[in-house]
């Protein structure tokens, strides 16, 4: 594994797009005529068969494999922007439980500490999956309608998978901003996935993020730790893909199939801007 430091390193909780996102750049970053600011140089770890298989199963409209939970991958790859200046994005294949010791525990793996020391990162966060703050009153109440209702005197702890999804990107900034992390000032894009699901809500990204994420809004906008950022919402399916294990066969995937070029289907919204150009966050990113 390459231990260099890249220059810009994509992370998310479990389930955020990152997967999907990575499949539809491979995508357009190698479609002919596309347009895009960044361009690809060449991969740097990984192999091609990997990627390749991962933007077939994006342009066959196919639900991404769930990222194995044990194990270690990553996907380096260089891109150059219009001067020619090349760049390094990194791509983790990090399981969940590995995020979960981050933000729980302030625990690393030494063989992460390169990749999240990056000098800029692209945080990808599910707009559809947003966990909200709940009281333990609420779970109980769940619980009950699913027929777990916990005997008399049986204590409700809190557990990781109960914590909100703001508290846990929090966390996992800070921690980004401390100890060994502690790079000094770092530039931040936050990508607001599956934003096809979101937009109906008549928010643009900014709006949705001091909306839904109110804790990460202001922490980012307070400056505690010297963020540069910005946010973008990003579709990078554009609607629902089928699951290939399930055998579904949907009409709303069949239109996407029939479009032109797969890379329509994206769709990254900066403000009021929309583009197609899935490379524009990263371009900001060393811009």
């Amino acid at each position: 594994m390459n231990d260099a430091k890249p220059d810009i390193s994509v992370i998310g909780l479990p389930a955020s797009g990152k997967t999907t996102f990575l499949a539809a750049l491979w995508h357009m970053i190698r479609e002919s005529g596309a347009v895009t600011r960044l361009r690809f140089d060449k991969l740097s770890e990984c192999n091609y068969e990997h990627i390749n298989v991962l933007a077939k199963r994006w342009r066959a409209g196919k639900k991404q494999q769930r990222t194995q939970t044990s194990g270690y991958k990553v996907v380096r790859m260089r891109l150059k922007d219009a001067s020619d200046n090349p760049f390094e994005v990194s791509f983790p294949d990090m399981p969940g439980e590995d995020f979960s010791r981050m933000w729980e525990k302030r625990e690393l793996d030494d063989s992460m500490k390169a990749m999240l020391t990056a000098p800029a990162i692209l945080l990808l966060i599910n707009g559809d999956t947003i966990k909200f703050p709940a009281w333990i009153v609420d779970h109980l109440a769940i619980a009950r309608e699913a027929g777990l209702e916990p005997s008399e005197g049986e204590m409700i702890d809190w557990s990781p998978n109960i914590a909100p999804t703001q508290v846990q990107i929090v966390e996992i900034l800070q921690f980004l901003m401390s100890g060994e992390l502690d790079i000094g000032p770092r530039r931040l894009a936050i990508l607001i996935s599956a934003w096809d699901e979101v937009e109906e809500e008549g928010l643009n990204p900014a709006e949705l993020l001091e909306c839904k994420l109110p804790l990460l809004y202001q922490y980012l906008r307070n400056s505690r730790d010297p963020w540069n950022w910005h946010v973008w919402g990003v579709s990078a399916q554009g609607g629902v893909y089928e699951d290939q294990d399930k055998g579904e066969i949907l009409e709303e995937t069949i239109a996407l199939r029939g479009l032109t070029r797969p890379s329509d289907r994206i769709r990254v919204v900066d403000g009021e801007i929309m583009s197609s150009d899935i490379t524009l966050p990263l371009n900001w990113l060393i811009s």
